[in-house]
C-alpha cells in the first residue's frame, strides 16, 4: 500500500534554493495542458479577452490604451490566431485522449500544497481563532487586576496576547466553579499555598459603591461582590462598571432573609429571584452565592447545587455590619490576613471604606495579593477534606460572635 502524500513533507524545489524562505519564491505558473471541453484557449491566456473572444473595453472608458484603432486591429488578429491555434490544439489533444483513455487526467498544478503555503495557512487560521475567541472575551471581562498579562514572543504581545490570556483565565475559573458546584459543599477559604486573600463585599450595590470602586481600582485590587437583588434597581450602571473591571459577581438573595428559617420552596424563590436581578444587570448568569447571616441548611445546600452555583462563606468576619469602629474593622482584618483567607466586608458601610487603606497597607507589608474567589478556586483551591471541616479546614478562623453578613 502506498503512503498518502504528507502535506507537511518538504518536496525538492525544481527551481532550486530560491523558494526556501517564508515567501513564495519564483513560483512560475506551469504551462497548462488542454483537455477536451476546457473552453477557449484565448480566454485562458488573456484576461482581457471577453467571453465572446473580443478584446475587453477599458474600464475607464475612452480609447483603447494599447494604441487606438491600429492596436485594436492588431489585437483582434492576434486573438483570432490564438483561437485558431487553440482549436488545432484541442483537436490534437482530443485525438491523444481517445487513443489512451485509461491514462489518468493530469491537473494543471500539483494538488499537494507546498509546505510554505501550508504553514502560512495554519498561521493565519491560528491568529483568526485567537482573535475570534479572545477579543470578545477581553471586551466582556474588561481590564481588571485579575486579568493577567501574557509573556510571549513579540508576535503575540499586546492586545492579542491579553485577549488570549483573558480567555484562558476565564475558562479555568469557570471550570473550577463547575467542579465545586458539583461537590455541593460550602467554601470557607482557599488552600493557602499562594500568597492570596479574597476580599468579599456584601449587600451592594449602594450609594457608596462608586467610592468603593474608585478606591479598589487605585489599590489595583480584584474583589468579589455578593449583590442583594432589591438593591440593584437604579444602580445597574454601577453593576456594569464593576463587572467590566473583571471582578467576580455573586448573588446574596433577593430580600436578605435568614434562609434556614424558610421552607425549601420559599428558599428557592428567594435565591432564584436574586439570581434574576443580578443577571438582568450583568447580562450573564451568576454562579457564586452567599447566604445572608451565614444561614443555610440542607435545603439551601441542595438548591444551590441544583442551580449549578458555589456557596461561598468566609473564615474572617470584620464585623463591619454590626457597627464596629474603623479601628476594629482593621484589627479583625489584620488577624485574618493569611494565605487562603476569604474576608467578609460590606459595600454599604462608610467605616469599611475608611478602613480599607490600612488593610491594603498591611497586605503589602505581608506580601499578600487580593484575588477573586474564582481565581482562588482555580489556582489555589481547597481540598474536599478542607471543605468538609468547614471553618476548621482554614489556616485561621476569625469569626467571633454573630455572623454579620
Amino acid at each position: 500500500m502506498t503512503r498518502p502524500d504528507d502535506p507537511f513533507e518538504r518536496r525538492p524545489d525544481p527551481a532550486g534554493d530560491d523558494g526556501r524562505d517564508w515567501g513564495y519564491g519564483d513560483w512560475d505558473e506551469p504551462a497548462r495542458e488542454r483537455s477536451p471541453g476546457h473552453g477557449d484557449a484565448a480566454r485562458d491566456r488573456d484576461p482581457d479577452v471577453a467571453p465572446d473572444g473580443r478584446g475587453g473595453a477599458d474600464p475607464r472608458g475612452g480609447a483603447d490604451p494599447r494604441g487606438g484603432a491600429d492596436g485594436a486591429a492588431s489585437d483582434r488578429a492576434a486573438t483570432d490566431g490564438a483561437v485558431d491555434d487553440a482549436a488545432s490544439a484541442d483537436d490534437h489533444v482530443g485525438a491523444d485522449a481517445s487513443a489512451d483513455d485509461d491514462r489518468p487526467a493530469r491537473s494543471t498544478r500539483d494538488a499537494t500544497p507546498r509546505p510554505v503555503y501550508v504553514r502560512r495557512r495554519i498561521t493565519a487560521v491560528a491568529v483568526a481563532v485567537l482573535l475570534v475567541l479572545g477579543v470578545p472575551v477581553a471586551l466582556a471581562l474588561g481590564g481588571g487586576d485579575d486579568a493577567t498579562s501574557a509573556d510571549g514572543p513579540p508576535l503575540l504581545q499586546g492586545p492579542l496576547a491579553t485577549a488570549g490570556s483573558l480567555t484562558v483565565d476565564r475558562l479555568e475559573r469557570d471550570a473550577a466553579i463547575t467542579r465545586f458546584a458539583k461537590l455541593g459543599l460550602p467554601v470557607y477559604c482557599g488552600a493557602g499555598k499562594q500568597p492570596w486573600v479574597a476580599l468579599t463585599f456584601d449587600d451592594g450595590p449602594h450609594a457608596l459603591s462608586s467610592r468603593f470602586r474608585e478606591l479598589l481600582v487605585r489599590e489595583r485590587a480584584a474583589v468579589t461582590l455578593f449583590r442583594q437583588g432589591t438593591n440593584i434597581g437604579g444602580h445597574e450602571a454601577e453593576v456594569v462598571a464593576q463587572r467590566d473591571l473583571g471582578w467576580d459577581s455573586g448573588s446574596h438573595t433577593q430580600n436578605h432573609p435568614a434562609l434556614a428559617s424558610l421552607d425549601a420552596k420559599a428558599q428557592r424563590t428567594e435565591i432564584e429571584a436574586g439570581n434574576r436581578a443580578s443577571r438582568g444587570a450583568l447580562g450573564r448568569p451568576v454562579r457564586l452565592f452567599r447566604p445572608p447571616y451565614e444561614s443555610h441548611d440542607d435545603d439551601t445546600d441542595r438548591i444551590v447545587k441544583d442551580l449549578g452555583m458555589v456557596q461561598v462563606l468566609w473564615n474572617v468576619d470584620t464585623q463591619d455590619a454590626l457597627g464596629v469602629s474603623k479601628d476594629r474593622i482593621v484589627e479583625q482584618a489584620k488577624a485574618g490576613l493569611h494565605p487562603g483567607s476569604i474576608i467578609l466586608m460590606h459595600e454599604t458601610k462608610e467605616r469599611t471604606l475608611e478602613a480599607l487603606p490600612a488593610i491594603f497597607a498591611e497586605m503589602r507589608r505581608r506580601g499578600l495579593q487580593p484575588v477573586t474567589v474564582s481565581q482562588m478556586l482555580a489556582h489555589d483551591p481547597p481540598s474536599e477534606a478542607q471543605l468538609r471541616k468547614g471553618f476548621d479546614g482554614c489556616l485561621v478562623d476569625v469569626t467571633p460572635g454573630k455572623a454579620s453578613s
